[in-house]
């Protein structure tokens, strides 16, 4: 057996060890109230000539085994939540290559939205959620509008009800305060400075860079039609793509194939951006300590970017995301052969998709 009939069989062997680790993993009992029947999982390890395949994995609990109506599963978009701060952020620091945002500059030059509140805050802390502003994670009436399926708020009126604009709502500028409103105005600011509508902006300066063929920022319900989502209590059983309307996310959601967004977080390279840009994107700050019931041991916040910075467990970082019907999340770890996994589930369980992510980097970055 030649050296690259050795490699590969290794491989199929990680793969397959890999792979029952993971159906472990799905098979365990969740608190989720939307547990997770479907694992799509993709995997991406080496760089240039030492690069695998990208290998994909349909996983199944036992009791839906058989069932059809996934033999495509791999294949299909899914919304990806919060992950697309991650896509806003790279963006930015595009233009930031380019000389055109300055990121220790201040964010008021390009959204005015701004002005007024207590504090300067220049464009790192927007993309690190440093900003002093409030959000609508907990507000009642975001829930219920999102429940009862009408047509979402538009970007003013999210900033309104958040109290934004000339008000003081929010924690102080500079401490950690994880906010979707901060993420409506890097959407805005990347419209201003680029000169293009967003969805045009992603594609220009991430989806086309990095090869993403399936990815786009969706505006409609319609656009849902097709998408990989399990049911959600949000809407009593009624189909997700039915129900829900994209533009509740309030800086924009994008879909992709699970391939795709393991390419993404594995395209953050020098290639794709200047190296000084990619440590800065990288440059975390905590955020807490332990998260209970999920793998974090020293979790951090860098420009668009979940990081674990204990030596120990990480270091490895991507993004996590959460919505009605799918849970993504697609992390990245460093090393003589770096190794980056997406995991979308059909369900509501972060804590879940995460540990999966962690199973698969601890595993493979070892090297061959």
């Amino acid at each position: 057996m030649g050296k690259d009939d050795s490699n590969a069989a290794k491989a199929d062997m990680d793969l397959g060890l890999l792979k029952t680790a993971l159906a472990g993993l799905l098979e365990e009992e969740s608190t989720s109230p939307a547990p997770a029947g479907t694992a799509l999982v993709a995997i991406l390890r080496g760089r240039g000539a030492d690069a695998e395949p990208l290998r994909t994995l349909v996983l199944r609990r036992r009791a839906l085994r058989g069932e059809k109506g996934v033999e495509d599963a791999a294949e299909r978009r899914a919304l990806v939540y919060s992950l697309t701060k991650t896509i806003l952020a790279a963006a930015v620091l595009r233009l930031a290559a380019r000389g055109t945002v300055d990121l220790d500059g201040a964010a008021e030059r390009w959204l005015p939205e701004l002005a007024g509140r207590p504090g300067a805050v220049t464009v790192a802390q927007l993309l690190m959620h440093r900003a002093g502003l409030p959000d609508y994670g907990g507000r009642a009436d975001y829930h219920a509008a999102v429940a009862a399926g009408g047509e979402p708020w538009n970007g003013d009126e999210f900033l309104a009800r958040c109290g934004v604009i000339g008000g003081t709502d929010g924690p102080p500028v500079g401490s950690f305060a994880y906010s979707n409103i901060g993420y409506l105005l890097v959407g805005r600011l990347l419209e201003r400075a680029g000169g293009l509508p967003l969805a045009e902006m992603l594609a220009r300066e991430v989806f086309a860079p990095l090869g993403l063929s399936s990815a786009a920022l969706l505006r409609d319900r319609s656009d849902l039609d097709g998408l990989f989502f399990g049911p959600s209590p949000t809407f009593g059983g009624a189909p997700v793509a039915k129900a829900y309307h994209p533009g509740w996310v309030s800086h924009g959601v994008v879909a992709m194939t699970v391939s795709d967004a393991c390419r993404l977080v594995h395209g953050l390279t020098e290639d794709y951006l200047p190296g000084a840009l990619l440590r800065r994107m990288r440059d975390a700050l905590p955020v807490g300590g332990p998260m209970a019931g999920r793998p974090w041991v020293e979790p951090s916040y860098g420009l668009g970017l979940m990081m674990e910075l204990d030596p120990a467990a990480g270091p490895y970082w991507g993004h996590t995301g959460g919505g009605p019907g799918v849970t993504p999340v697609a992390y990245h770890t460093p090393g003589p052969v770096p190794v980056s996994v997406a995991v979308f589930l059909d369900g509501e369980d972060g804590n879940l998709a995460e540990w999966m992510a962690v199973e698969v980097l601890h595993r493979l970055r070892g090297g061959r």
